[in-house]
């Protein structure tokens, strides 16, 4: 009787851990026994910050955009006024006012992560305008005794050329706008040329009677060479819609003209007389564009130019006959005016 027993409890033990092992399989068998299965929670993993990188949010690799532009320079203004040797009497003062220049030009602008290069260069034709001519007394022999005088002169039919390129980069960008700094140079000629002469002070000795307009009087030519130094940037302002601009600081300019009184060659000039000089400048330039896909873009703008010379000279040396000195001379030019353009991106 005990042996049955025993093997009875044996038996029963067997039972029981069949039947744990036949539920262990169940539960691992039956996704929805696992589902309530509790588990051991863990924590999250931590959140790092993303790490920092300088590149500019809306830079491409390289964008390069090229166009082309209308300019219509509707106003400008050219004067020189000529001393003694020593710089301390007034001679003479030539004033050419009211030319209306229009120009054809190409530009380019090339960013590639906050680095840009950009620049254009054209040419046109100035039409009207007026050449004022200023003498002040006392003159040199013959006309020592003679008054003030003052000529008018229609003005017409020159031409301009121009180019300027610049190398900077924006510290300072976001996907909206973008500050930076440029350094470049800047080459302006201004071709100007002045018909018919009529005296309108009281002086007998010049342009009296008076020269008609279909008799080329003058002509002067101006080559302006420039160091820019300055800041640009652009803003979107509305979705396709940007506004750009810089303004430079001239802190160098070069200029070599050469003025030209045809009706005095031969007689008193035996060709142009050289004028030379160094002096200072600034120019700004503003753009609004809009974009109408990735590829085309439209804007109008305008610019604004100052070069001066204070201190140049005219080379009388090299063109008077019979030999002279150089005098004293001072110079500026201003240029201003809208201008169309039609831009391709790529």
């Amino acid at each position: 009787m005990r042996g049955f027993v025993s093997r009875l409890g044996s038996n029963v033990e067997r039972l029981r851990f069949f039947a744990s092992a036949v539920f262990a399989a169940l539960l691992l068998l039956n996704p929805a026994a696992r589902a309530q299965t509790p588990y051991p929670a863990y924590p999250a993993p931590p959140v790092y910050p993303a790490p920092y990188t300088h590149e500019i949010p809306d830079a491409a690799p390289l964008q390069f955009e090229v166009g082309a532009r209308f300019w219509y320079a509707s106003g400008g203004r050219f004067q020189k006024t000529l001393y003694d040797t020593s710089g301390a009497q007034l001679l003479s003062r030539l004033t050419w006012t009211g030319e209306t220049g229009k120009s054809g030009e190409g530009y380019f602008n090339v960013t590639d992560k906050g680095v840009f290069l950009k620049g254009y260069l054209g040419i046109g034709r100035f039409s009207r305008g007026n050449l004022q001519d200023e003498d002040f007394p006392p003159f040199p022999p013959p006309f020592a005794a003679d008054p003030y005088s003052s000529t008018n002169s229609a003005a017409g039919k020159g031409d301009l050329s121009y180019g300027s390129i610049d190398l900077g980069y924006y510290p300072l960008a976001t996907a909206d706008a973008k500050l930076g700094g440029f350094v470049g140079y800047h080459f302006y000629q201004e071709k100007m040329n002045a018909f018919g002469c009529t005296q309108e002070a009281t002086n007998p000795d010049f342009c009296v009677p008076s020269i008609p307009n279909s008799v080329l009087v003058l002509t002067q030519k101006n080559n302006w060479h420039s160091l820019r130094v300055g800041a640009a940037g652009e803003v979107t302002i509305a979705p396709g819609l940007k506004l750009s601009g810089d303004a430079a600081y001239l802190p160098y300019v070069k200029l070599a003209g050469a003025d030209t009184h045809w009706l005095r060659l031969g007689i008193d000039f035996n060709g142009p007389t050289p004028e030379t000089g160094h002096g200072t400048g600034m120019q700004f330039e503003g753009v609004v564009s809009y974009a109408f896909n990735e590829y085309l873009t439209v804007g109008a703008g305008g610019r604004y130019w100052r070069m001066q010379v204070p201190n140049g000279l005219a080379h009388f040396e090299d063109s008077v006959i019979g030999g002279a000195s150089p005098q004293v001379e001072k110079f500026q030019t201003n240029r201003y005016g809208a201008f169309v353009q039609v831009g391709l991106k790529y």
